[in-house]
């Protein structure tokens, strides 16, 4: 009896090094069960897109600096909306003033002041984002944040990879109850581990691009790839 036991508890050892992670419990009541961890993956090809560029500008006097900002944004704002974009998926993000400062022989000098004008562009359609940050950078924008991609529709992706987890628990639980002389009973337990929702795949772009690209004909390579939407569960079965 000592000798089975052990043979079973080593090939529990060596099972539980598998990619699938899993615990076998045996009750004093002669109750046996595995609990094993599982997750599905479902890849989806991003169509949405979110830009986030700024116009900066700098003069010797807050007003010419700010006056120069507002032509060169509204300019921007015009060249999007023209290229596909709409007016109401322009949001502002973000709008500072203040003046720059420098030391010449230990001592702070006031410089120019700088305006920065930032705005967010929300595009339903992935595709507009090469042409529009191209417009934008033609029209005066010299300062992109992010290129970030998402999908319309996560709640059918997590539904499907939800479903992939469930049914991978369940196959490497039964693979293991049938290497063990086991049959798979009914699940006991199962709770999804909470490691939260995929973040968008994201580029960023520096300004030296915006500078080479400003005067260049060819257009601006953007490909968004795909999101992996991954969910994991830990299930508990009865060995029976």
């Amino acid at each position: 009896m000592k000798k089975t036991s052990f043979i079973f508890i080593a090939l529990t050892a060596l099972l539980c090094f598998a990619s699938t992670s899993c615990i076998i419990r045996q009750y004093p009541a002669g109750k046996r069960t595995v609990s094993v961890r599982g997750s599905g993956s479902i890849p989806v090809e991003a169509d949405r897109a979110v830009i986030v560029l700024s116009v900066i500008t700098t003069a010797k006097d807050a007003g010419t600096a700010a006056s120069l900002n507002a032509d060169k944004m509204t300019k921007v704002q015009d060249a999007v909306i023209a290229s596909g974009g709409s007016r109401d998926a322009i949001s502002t993000e973000n709008y500072t003033i203040y003046q720059e400062y420098d030391y010449v022989k230990d001592r702070r000098v006031a410089g120019d002041y700088r305006v920065s004008n930032q705005i967010k562009i929300f595009l339903k359609d992935k595709k507009l984002a090469s042409s529009i940050i191209d417009a934008a950078i033609k029209a005066g924008a010299n300062s992109l944040s992010s290129l970030t991609f998402s999908v319309s529709n996560p709640e059918l992706a997590i539904k499907q990879a939800r479903t992939a987890a469930v049914q991978n628990a369940q196959e490497a639980a039964k693979l293991i109850a049938g290497t063990t002389g086991s049959e798979l009973g009914k699940v006991l337990k199962i709770e999804e581990v909470n490691e939260g929702h995929p973040a968008p795949f994201a580029k960023a772009y520096g300004n030296a691009m915006f500078e080479s690209a400003a005067t260049a004909d060819s257009e601006t390579p953007v490909q968004s790839g795909k999101i992996n939407f991954t969910v994991t569960v830990d299930a508990t079965f009865e060995l029976k």
